[in-house]
């Protein structure tokens, strides 16, 4: 099946995108030079929705529009794709979804790439839903260039049976996934993080890198009976102001508690 993988660039917050092949395991290092970003009010991202029909107006109320400065990003607002989704090649997802460069395991995908591409993998029928967008914060001198230090961060909020919601919700991590090793970006590790718990159950982790890129990722999932939502901070340099380690459960708390008040 092809897919397609987002990669956040490891020098900021800005995604990025690789089709992957056939095997949806990437490995050609030359499509990861392939980005596209938003920096300009007037330019709109005309990238099509590749849904299957209108998605459920909660899972729009239930994503972040803002969290302390951070906002959506101009021209590229969160959205909701209904499944199942035909081109699997669409840049629409990944385009709002920050995702680490480790392409090679096919098993931790889940951890290295993101939930949004478990699911087109492994679940992309009708009744499953996820919302997604990318926020970040700017410098209000500037316009719309971000800082140097400012909050990036994607979310995806994901609804559907419950089997799906408790197989990407579930924190086993595969033995072949503690120590990841890829051709292009080095070796690394998945290493676990302390959350508060929230829902029925949430955790976190963060992907460890070599070289130039020692964190590549910090992200927490949380899972409850509605659904299953996933925040991803990718590296940015310099470092955000705040530690992203202490930076994530905040903002996990905040979206659970918006996706909880779109569900009342």
């Amino acid at each position: 099946m092809a897919a397609v993988a987002a990669l956040a660039a490891s020098g900021c917050g800005t995604p990025a995108r690789t089709t992957a092949p056939k095997s949806a395991t990437p490995e050609a290092s030359s499509s990861r030079s392939l980005e596209l970003e938003i920096t300009r009010r007037e330019e709109k991202d005309d990238t099509p929705n590749p849904g299957s029909g209108p998605g459920d107006p909660r899972l729009a109320k239930a994503l972040l529009a803002r969290f302390q400065d951070a906002q959506e990003r101009p021209g590229l607002p969160g959205a909701v794709v209904a499944l199942p989704v035909t081109d699997l090649e669409s840049l629409f997802i990944p385009l709002r979804q920050h995702s680490t460069a480790f392409l090679e395991r096919e098993e931790c995908h889940k951890w290295t790439i993101g939930l949004w591409f478990e699911v087109l993998q492994r679940y992309n029928t009708p009744g499953v839903q996820m919302a997604v967008t990318t926020l970040s914060e700017r410098d209000s001198v500037a316009g719309l260039q971000e800082r140097p230090e400012a909050a990036v961060f994607s979310e995806a909020i994901i609804t559907g049976p419950r089997a799906m919601l408790d197989r990407l919700g579930d924190p086993t991590l595969p033995a072949a996934c503690r120590h990841l090793s890829d051709a292009a970006v080095g070796t690394g590790s998945i290493q676990p993080l302390a959350v508060p718990p929230l829902g029925e159950r949430s955790w976190a982790y963060r992907v460890t890198g070599s070289g130039e890129v020692p964190i590549w990722h910090w992200v927490a999932v949380i899972q409850t009976s509605r659904y299953v939502l996933e925040i991803r901070i990718p590296n940015q340099q310099p470092s955000p102001r705040v530690d992203p380690a202490v930076l994530l459960p905040h903002i996990a708390q905040e979206a659970y508690t918006k996706a909880e008040a779109a569900y009342r």
